[in-house]
């Protein structure tokens, strides 16, 4: 098995230059190797492995397709395959894949980490807050992730408050507070009967 390196790196097999320019900018320390199609690849290329392939279907491209899944190693490669217009899009989630250093963004067991999505996600954010000259961002930022958890939690607990409360680790009076004050609507689904 080969060694990867740190480096997130991308095999793009379109014809598109546009494209390649738009991934070349987006994930700036990536490395992006580029092709037209899977038989222009140097075989070194492809034993060396990637993180990921991007590859633009066309009609009739089922077989390359086909060619380029014995090729990689799925275990090891994520493959994107779709019309330019779906790859473009893509950037946005190979973003979330780099941890915005151009590193693999996963922890020692493979797995991505919630901790670096959000360090990438709050990085956007602050950004774009830092060119509006914006005030109190923790209190804003707070709030704006509370809510969504604690909405997610009475879900998870079938608005089961107390329940909710202690997965949260607060009060249950603290959690009525919250509900009260994020306006967090409250229903609570009735247990099905056999």
């Amino acid at each position: 098995m080969a060694i990867r390196s740190s480096v997130f790196s991308l095999l793009l097999l379109t014809a598109d230059s546009d494209l390649h320019a738009q991934l070349k900018q987006d994930l700036k320390e990536a490395t992006i190797t580029v092709a037209k199609d899977l038989a222009s690849v140097p075989r070194a290329a492809v034993k060396r492995g990637f993180d990921g392939v991007l590859f633009e279907t066309k009609r009739g491209s089922l077989q390359e397709l086909n060619e380029l899944q014995r090729t990689i190693d799925p275990a090891h490669t994520f493959i994107l395959a779709g019309s330019r217009t779906t790859l473009r899009r893509a950037s946005v989630v190979l973003q979330a894949l780099a941890n915005g250093h151009g590193r693999f963004a996963h922890s020692a067991n493979g797995a991505f980490s919630l901790e670096d999505y959000i360090e990438s996600k709050l990085g956007d954010f602050v950004k774009e807050m830092k060119n509006g000259s914006p005030r109190n961002l923790h209190p804003m930022l707070i709030k704006a992730v509370e809510r969504p958890l604690i909405t997610l939690v009475l879900k998870e607990t079938n608005g089961n408050q107390i329940q909710a409360a202690h997965l949260l680790g607060m009060n249950r009076n603290t959690l009525r507070k919250k509900i009260t004050d994020l306006r967090i609507p409250l229903t609570r689904q009735r247990a099905r009967s056999a």
